[in-house]
């Protein structure tokens, strides 16, 4: 066994593997600048969580990359991480204090645990087991894609989640489904048609309550309301997206320098999570921006082009699974620091504090390397037995 861990290893894929560190480690640094003026710690208690979280992930990381494949589709694990996700998703939801105005959180030992962040790798996982044991057939879909009972369980996790409130990570887990039927054969019309039903009616509530006149209570709609005209709020909801507008103006083209951003000290109040973009756009420039894009792109190029060198359902799902999670992670989050979406509360991958989100990212590239291994070792002849 250790011979094949070892042989398994001189298929590390490099192409996904020096980008993805050489962004944490550019997280950290930007994670310890822009907490410099936190209320709730230090800069360098930031920092030391920061770094902890990077190692977590990269162990998580190594231990997905090292696993055998065929554990991941056995159904008593899979029956498991349904129910224990569920769980703790009613838990946060019914139990556990409110936090930001969201049900989100289940706070373990002064760490934030988000049940949320976990569902998208469970999700990408069982509906991989799902199309390959289930694949797609047009002349057939209510014995394939159409099995209704195998939607209940998904379905409840995402309503859940949306119902926290958290519109955010519930549309993402949506786009990842999304994503992974197209992947699949599914008529993209129709596919799209499901997700774009729940994305527009997202983006248009705020229009439909401003054409209302309803004044907004909850942080939620306090949100999206804002995300139309932001001005109007300028000294409640509308703060935010103002100041992440003078901190991307601030930054120009080549930023102030690493540590001297003024909207970090005190006017983006989530200057090191939901925001960490406006602070490094301020700091490092929109230059240092696209080469961060540049680097995400070429990882998600490489998922999307190793998904199509295999014919394997399983990992060609994966793969496409964690390529959709990376790409609307990033679209959401960059559209809410530039007033082009509504804020959610969406993380940007690599760069923003927090464990939840640094473990999911290293058990997503995990699983990417894992399949890359796999496709380049066995080829398309690649035979994995359910278990």
């Amino acid at each position: 066994m250790t011979e094949n861990k070892s042989k398994k290893l001189n298929f590390l894929d490099w192409y996904i593997a020096i980008p993805s560190l050489l962004l944490a480690l550019f997280g950290i640094v930007n994670v310890y600048s822009a907490s410099s003026n936190m209320a709730s710690g230090s800069a360098i208690s930031y920092l030391l969580k920061q770094i902890f979280f990077v190692c977590v992930g990269i162990v998580s990381a190594a231990f997905m990359f090292r696993i055998n494949l065929n554990h991941l589709r056995n159904v008593k694990i899979r029956t498991w991480s349904i129910g224990v996700l569920i769980f703790l998703l009613l838990f946060a939801r019914l139990i556990a204090p409110e936090i930001n105005g969201a049900h989100g959180w289940i706070m373990i030992a002064g760490f934030g645990l988000q049940p949320a962040e976990f569902a998208k790798v469970i999700l990408i996982l069982y509906f991989a087991n799902f199309f390959e044991r289930k694949p797609y057939n047009p002349n057939n879909l209510k014995g394939t894609t159409f099995d209704w009972q195998k939607w209940v369980w998904p379905g409840l996790i995402i309503a859940i989640i949306f119902l926290m409130p958290d519109n955010g990570n519930a549309a993402i887990c949506s786009f990842i489904v999304f994503v992974m039927l197209i992947s699949v054969g599914f008529n993209f019309l129709w596919a799209l048609g499901f997700f774009s039903a729940g994305i527009f009616g997202w983006v248009l509530l705020p229009i439909l309550l401003k054409s209302l006149n309803i004044d907004p209570t909850h942080y939620t709609l306090a949100r999206l309301v804002a995300f139309v005209n932001p001005w109007e709020y300028i000294q409640t909801s509308g703060s935010q997206l103002i100041n992440s507008y003078y901190a991307i103006s601030n930054g120009g083209l080549f930023g102030v320098g690493l540590g001297n951003s003024i909207q970090k000290t005190g006017y983006l109040p989530e200057p090191n999570t939901d925001f960490i973009m406006a602070v490094i756009t301020e700091e490092w420039g929109a230059l240092v921006v696209v080469l961060i894009l540049m680097m995400l792109a070429w990882i998600i190029g490489r998922m999307i082009q190793l998904s199509t060198q295999t014919d394997n359902i399983f990992i060609r799902t994966v793969l496409m699974g964690v390529s959709a999670y990376l790409t609307i992670q990033v679209l959401f989050n960059l559209g809410a620091v530039s007033g082009l979406l509504p804020i959610t509360g969406v993380t940007f991958p690599f760069m923003s504090y927090g464990g939840s989100s640094s473990l999911v990212i290293g058990t997503m590239i995990g699983l990417a390397l894992n399949a890359s291994a796999t496709i380049s070792r066995q080829g398309n002849s690649i035979n994995l037995k359910a278990v």
